[in-house]
């Protein structure tokens, strides 16, 4: 799903409603949790196993929803990323070139064992050929591919996202839940790069 500009729903409905007040973030697909409280006071308290915000209803169109329960009753909602694209295997010629002499992500170092990764770890989110854009992949020492694909695949079996505190971070994750809610933004192995950015960002060097 390519990123939307705004808010795609009929003004006043109540999956509109829901994308005015949760602070959605329209680059990646991702908002707060609106927990029942604030969901009652939008006219959005949910019915029926979750009406609007249903995984096959109009916001699950869109995005991958996640609805938080407590005893089987709905006591939060949020948005955890756009749905994917339709796996595509290849790799635009111009992004393979891009990237092939590019450091590794995590490791800083080049050379002919560079691979060109895509940063979903799932590989269900290749999308169109037309469609890919560089972001969406990332340099990896064949070491590091093969030891991400390890845990993607790990992911994949039981549903947890790869936890980077067993890495010595402070953080699982720097955006969205352990769990898999259909999308790999905020995983450690998704972007390190871009994980190690977001988590030390407040950082504070102690003399």
């Amino acid at each position: 799903m390519k990123e939307l500009k705004g808010n795609p729903f009929r003004k006043g409905s109540k999956c509109w409603v829901f994308c005015e007040i949760c602070n959605l973030n329209y680059v990646n697909g991702f908002s707060d949790i609106i927990y029942l409280e604030e969901l009652t006071k939008h006219n959005l308290r949910t019915i029926n196993g979750g009406d609007w915000c249903r995984s096959d209803g109009p916001l699950g169109k869109y995005f991958n929803v996640n609805r938080i329960k407590k005893k089987a009753r709905i006591i939060g909602v949020q948005l955890v990323g756009y749905k994917k694209n339709v796996f595509n295997n290849y790799i635009k010629k111009g992004i393979l070139n891009f990237y092939k002499n590019l450091f590794c992500r995590v490791l800083y170092i080049t050379g002919k064992y560079i691979e060109v990764d895509h940063k979903d770890g799932r590989k269900d989110d290749f999308g169109l050929l037309e469609e890919q854009k560089k972001e969406d992949f990332q340099p990896l020492h064949k070491t590091v591919n093969d030891a991400k694909r390890q845990h993607c695949k790990e992911c994949k079996r039981v549903d947890i996202r790869f936890d980077a505190k067993k890495l010595g971070y402070k953080v699982s994750q720097w955006i969205g839940p352990l769990e898999y809610k259909g999308s790999c933004i905020g995983c450690f192995w998704y972007d390190p790069a871009e994980f190690n950015s977001q988590v030390s960002s407040n950082f504070k060097k102690k003399n």
